[in-house]
């Protein structure tokens, strides 16, 4: 810690969460790095198979333009591949495994996802995870960051527990390993128009194990989660947890000297509850770009 102007402002280094911020008799200012990142990813979906799953199954197929879109903006390298839950046809793909490269990527992962209803109810997501990659050496390269998406509508029923599924998946992610789960809420599941489902317990805790990212399966549109699904697929944060509470009406912000406006489509917006600038579609930054987020502190805080 050193004193820029004694008694008028102090300039303190964070390590911590790449920010750097400056107090002063005039307001508030935090600096924030998004960070470089490995630009290889593989990606398996483990989509529920069941009686239950035909409308989810369409919601994902019709939301993953916006998944789609996330990874093609950001250059990354990556590979997709579906499979079940249907301890019956355990490791076996839902056709070939998708690339940048794959011409009409939406109609191919549309036709991959929808995978029907005739699957066994004794779903076992993990298991078919574990299976999926043993027998598909080629979906999981050496220098990718992994990641394995569920869709279920009940809990995982497979044997082993949820710590020895997350070890057994750090092998095959040398460089990262998240698991993430659109799922049943806690703790007794949720129920909609369209759709209902069971607590996804054992998803849950393998989500939070890994740092995944975790939503309702019952919600009417899945374009929100696929997005933050999306940005943790390419490494890109779009949260920045503020040092101290602000006057909203105070709070600007700017990425890389350019003004970003305050809206939730391709903009920012303050979330309260997590006292951070959470950051929407294309306004979310690049790697390497920096984040500068200006305000005056509530009284008290």
């Amino acid at each position: 810690m050193r004193l820029r102007h004694p008694g008028k402002a102090m300039v303190i280094a964070l390590t911590l969460a790449c920010s750097d911020y400056e107090y002063s008799e005039l307001g508030f200012t935090e600096w924030f790095h998004q960070p470089e990142v490995s630009d290889h990813a593989d990606v398996l979906f483990v989509v529920d198979d069941s009686a239950s799953m035909s409308e989810e199954q369409d919601r994902l197929a019709s939301n993953f333009g916006v998944f789609a879109t996330a990874l093609a903006d950001s250059y990354a390298d990556f590979q997709i591949a579906v499979t079940t839950t249907d301890p019956e046809s355990m490791g076996q793909l839902s056709g070939p495994i998708l690339t940048s490269e794959t011409a009409g990527l939406e109609e191919a992962f549309t036709e991959a996802v929808t995978v029907g209803t005739d699957g066994h109810r004794d779903e076992r997501g993990f298991r078919a995870a574990v299976a999926a990659l043993d027998m598909n050496p080629e979906l999981v390269r050496t220098e990718s960051r992994v990641h394995v998406i569920f869709l279920s509508d009940e809990d995982d029923h497979s044997v082993e527990p949820v710590e020895d599924f997350v070890e057994s998946m750090t092998w095959y992610g040398e460089a990262d390993f998240r698991a993430h789960g659109i799922i049943g809420d806690l703790p007794y599941g949720c129920a909609s128009g369209q759709s209902a489902a069971s607590a996804g317990t054992r998803y849950v805790e393998a989500v939070e194990l890994t740092e995944g990212y975790r939503d309702s399966i019952c919600v009417d549109d899945y374009s929100d989660i696929l997005q933050r699904i999306a940005l943790q697929v390419i490494g890109w944060n779009d949260t920045f947890v503020l040092a101290r509470l602000p006057d909203p009406e105070t709070l600007k912000v700017w990425v890389d000297s350019v003004v970003i406006p305050e809206r939730e489509v391709d903009g920012w917006t303050y979330a309260p509850g997590d006292n951070a600038i959470l950051f929407h579609g294309r306004a979310v930054p690049r790697p390497g770009m920096e984040v500068l987020v200006e305000y005056l502190p509530l009284m008290g805080s």
